[in-house]
C-alpha cells in the first residue's frame, strides 16, 4: 500500500516553484549607488580619523 506524504507532509507538497528575483529598475539603481558612495565616503573619514 502507498503512503500518501501530502498528509503527513502537507509544507513541503509544492515546492516546484521558485520565485525569481525581478530585475533593479534604473532608479532604485541610482538609489543603491548613492547608499554605497556615502558608506565609501563616510569610511574613509572614520578611517582618516583613526589614522592620522
Amino acid at each position: 500500500m502507498l503512503a500518501k506524504m501530502n498528509l503527513l507532509f502537507p509544507a513541503f507538497a509544492r515546492q516546484e516553484r521558485v520565485r525569481q528575483p525581478k530585475a533593479l529598475s534604473h532608479k532604485q539603481w541610482i538609489n543603491v549607488d548613492r547608499i554605497v558612495m556615502v558608506l565609501l565616503f563616510a569610511g574613509v573619514i572614520a578611517g582618516a580619523i583613526i589614522f592620522s
